[in-house]
């Protein structure tokens, strides 16, 4: 069963928005990485990424960008472009950055929560803070009496008050929390993978293979 990570609905919006907030920064992350135990320096590769004048290094290594479409015990099967190649294709990309979708679904996860704490405080901060008082009543029921009319705070007043302080930080959590999801999916809600990565002499399912390398987390 084809396993997507695709944008909850309230988020979806938001998504299509900040989609490419973390393009500046890959795929020139991680410049150390092991191979089958053997060290590799990236380093040279992003500094020429950075500015893409000069003879090419490490041309072995391949600028992949696209979306994961499953995950496998093999590695991510991921639908998009490999440098120097045409169209759309599915490649398999070993030994992937897990981190970064661990971090995804952190925050997936965390969502239903703040929304919960925030409909909880905007109850509370939706409460009367304030009530008028007619003081008619405290003059007797002559009706000629005039009385007026006193406004005063209800002894919820404090606990209101903190609540708004409180949905306002919530608040914040929430779009920030959207905004960092968005920025690692792509247009269709996928999340997003622009790595560079080594490429193999092998085949999975009739797909190229990559390696990601292991990185230091």
């Amino acid at each position: 069963m084809r396993r997507r990570i695709i944008l909850t609905r309230s988020v979806i919006m938001c998504a299509l928005i900040f989609a490419g907030i973390a393009h500046s920064a890959a795929p020139a992350v991680y410049e150390r990485r092991v191979i089958n135990y053997q060290p590799v320096d990236l380093l040279p590769l992003f500094a020429w990424w950075d500015k893409q004048q000069g003879e090419r290094p490490l041309t072995s290594w391949k600028h992949v960008e696209g979306s994961l479409e499953r995950e496998t015990v093999y590695g991510w099967l991921i639908r998009g472009s490999i440098d120097g190649e045409s169209g759309l294709q599915y490649f398999l990309l070993k030994n992937p950055p897990k981190k970064e979708l661990e971090r995804y679904r952190e925050l997936e996860n965390s969502l239903p929560g703040l929304e919960q704490q925030r409909t909880s405080l905007l109850a509370v901060a939706n409460l009367p803070a304030y009530r008028t008082h007619n003081l008619n009543r405290a003059v007797g029921t002559d009706p000629t009496i005039d009385g007026g009319a006193v406004t005063l705070p209800t002894e919820d007043l404090d606990k209101i008050e903190k609540a708004k302080v409180d949905l306002q930080q919530v608040d914040g959590q929430i779009q920030a929390t959207r905004e960092e999801m968005a920025g690692m999916l792509d247009g269709r809600g996928y999340f997003r993978v622009d790595a560079f990565a080594l490429q193999m002499n092998q085949q999975y399912q009739g797909s190229e293979v990559f390696d990601f390398g292991f990185a230091p987390y």
